[in-house]
């Protein structure tokens, strides 16, 4: 019974992108989204919208490209550069953290581990 109950609400991971975009980019609330596309509730896609709030941290997921380039809303286009600016920050932090082990790494071991300049392949 709870098998049934329970396969319900599985949805495919594409499915769950769009909703997630939509909220995210696309300025449509939570709730608007989860009764159009009949969802039992808002939980369910607050739910995937935090695990991709968390992949995005982790640099798992890249943002999605805006759709109209030439797009003459200001605030739009501000909040694009805001998550821009977000990622790239993340981004560098992740940079910074992957060097610096990889520096920690060759000091402790004595390792060359960065591919050296003009090495033959």
């Amino acid at each position: 019974m709870n098998e049934q109950v329970l396969s319900r609400f599985e949805f495919e991971e594409e499915f769950k992108e769009k909703l997630v975009e939509l909220v995210l980019y696309k300025n449509v609330s939570a709730e608007q989204t989860a009764r159009k596309y009949g969802l039992p509730n808002t939980t369910i896609l607050i739910n995937w919208i935090n695990n991709y709030k968390r992949k995005l941290e982790k640099g798992a997921v890249t943002l999605v490209p805006m759709e109209k380039p030439g797009t003459k809303d200001v605030t739009a286009l501000k909040k694009r550069i805001k998550d821009l600016e977000k990622a790239l920050e993340k981004a560098n932090v992740l940079i910074y953290g992957l060097n610096f082990m990889i520096d920690h790494a060759e000091k402790e071991n004595k390792i060359a581990i960065r591919k050296k300049r003009g090495t033959k392949q």
